[in-house]
């Protein structure tokens, strides 16, 4: 009976550690969120490292911290996963990972593994090593908080405003005692790794035990976090599905632009037309997307707001040129009108 509910809470662990990592990453308000607003976005990072802890500790990390282990994965994992998140968090990378849904999928996964090897092979590290660990994240998450506060007025990431950036580095930087005593709270769990351990020594496993061995949350917080994330899910999706469903066929002589997300495109069908002022230069763009949208100019001539799943947007254009336009949550969906005076 014991190792059944044992089985249980480890399921249930598990699968809330995966539905996070589906909120965080894959679930289309918050994701559409993250991509205009710099905080949520780092948000989005915790969030998946902490998917990752929870899928990779209820198996591999228990059994891991009963084992001797070798000292030298531990050490190759630390630096691993030190350089994944450094990477990520610089200007080129993060920005691309914004414009480049291909890179985006890769950052969300490389975060992913973050947090699967914090909650497995991080916890072999030496006593010396998980107190440097620990030390290293603080200050580094110090130093970044400067960083982007940035008195001297230097834009971090191009695609967020420079006041984004620095109301997250506040942000950051107010969080900081909260990790103070986070570290001394593991600390003081695990004093033996201040060298202060007195008493019989039962082999490096018994010495590598971590306080998350000995945390018990009441059986009911995984199962009520697990069915709260599905209800999101399926409301959100039963609510898309409707609204898709249900959305009126469009009439008019003007072109149609649709808004069209498969699980391999993306983007605004078709992305370039062309109209003549007077005869059909009313442009409807329609969405068949799960998400949020927009149709934006990026000459500021119009903007369309957020278009929901199976909404719509129609503007008409009165001056010839050629208005190029994009997704302010998605930015690689882009389109062109060409806009002519006569035939």
């Amino acid at each position: 009976m014991r190792r059944l509910r044992l089985r249980e809470a480890v399921f249930s662990t598990e699968m809330f550690g995966f539905l996070l990592f589906a909120f965080a990453a894959g679930f289309p308000p918050f994701d559409d969120a993250t991509e205009v607003d710099l905080s949520l976005h780092m948000l989005q990072h915790v969030l998946i490292v902490f998917s990752g802890v929870l899928i990779a500790y209820p198996h591999i990390g228990r059994r891991l911290t009963r084992t001797n282990g070798d000292r030298l994965i531990p050490f190759l994992a630390f630096l691993g996963a030190a350089s994944l998140v450094v990477f990520w968090h610089l200007p080129t990378p993060w920005d691309d990972a914004v414009i480049n849904p291909g890179i985006h999928v890769l950052e969300h996964l490389s975060f992913l593994l973050v947090g699967m090897l914090a909650g497995s092979w991080l916890l072999l590290l030496s006593d010396s090593g998980k107190i440097g660990a620990l030390m290293s994240a603080f200050f580094g998450h110090m130093g970044y908080a400067v960083a982007l506060i940035s008195p001297w007025g230097v834009q971090v990431y191009a695609l967020y405003s420079l006041q984004d950036q620095v109301v997250l580095g506040w942000i950051l930087l107010l969080t900081g005692p909260v990790l103070v005593v986070g570290v001394a709270y593991v600390i003081a769990r695990n004093p033996e790794w201040l060298g202060g351990f007195s008493g019989p020594r039962h082999g490096t496993g018994a010495r590598r035990q971590t306080f998350l061995n000995r945390v018990e949350l009441p059986r009911w917080v995984a199962p009520l976090c697990t069915f709260a994330l599905a209800a999101a899910f399926v409301g959100y999706f039963s609510l898309t599905a409707y609204a898709l469903g249900t959305a009126p066929p469009m009439g008019g002589t003007g072109p149609t632009v649709y808004i069209v997300e498969t699980p391999v495109s993306w983007q605004y069908t078709p992305q370039q037309i062309n109209v003549v002022i007077g005869v059909n230069s009313t442009v409807t763009w329609v969405s068949h997307s799960i998400s949020y949208d927009t149709v934006t100019d990026r000459g500021g001539s119009f903007d369309s707001g957020i278009i929901a799943p199976g909404g719509t947007y129609t503007h008409t254009f009165m001056k010839p040129g050629v208005y190029s336009y994009y997704c302010v949550y998605h930015p690689w969906m882009t389109g062109t009108v060409t806009v002519r005076s006569g035939p």
